[in-house]
């Protein structure tokens, strides 16, 4: 019953990060359904991404920062983490580089308005802030690396 009740609540957070406080496609104005399908469907792809980090963040099992990151990603991701990277260790990327959990302390760090994710406890509307903010950089980077 417990694995059961923990399943459905990763749809809850599916469902959380859809709405009101993330995406919130139910404000969305568009009035064709193949386009409020295509919209529901990219906020879905993002929407698992996120749960996909909120998971590796929680459990000591390392994945692959590939599955989520492409090659380019990952190199603006480093340059991220240098500019974010705190002066004390309590205030640097406690997790081994370049993997998935790595990425997620990144977004996380960046999705934090107000104080650093020090927490084990990456709450999917703040990684959805943070991926929001890191793919705003990502497209900035890859305009000064085409123009340069």
């Amino acid at each position: 019953m417990i694995c059961w009740y923990k399943e459905r609540w990763h749809i809850e957070q599916i469902h959380r990060l859809l709405k009101e406080n993330g995406f919130r496609i139910e404000r969305s104005q568009l009035e064709q359904g193949w386009a409020i399908r295509k919209l529901t469907l990219l906020a879905m792809m993002a929407s698992l991404r996120i749960l996909q980090m909120m998971l590796v963040y929680l459990d000591d099992n390392e994945q692959s920062i590939n599955e989520v990151f492409d090659e380019q990603e990952q190199r603006c991701l480093q340059m991220i983490g240098k500019k974010i990277k705190g002066g004390t260790e309590k205030l640097k990327n406690p997790t081994k580089a370049n993997t998935l959990k790595w990425a997620t302390w990144i977004n996380c760090k960046n999705g934090r308005v107000e104080r650093i994710c020090f927490s084990k406890k990456a709450r999917p509307i703040v990684l959805q802030k943070g991926l929001t903010k890191v793919y705003n950089l990502y497209e900035g980077w890859l305009l000064y690396q085409n123009y340069h």
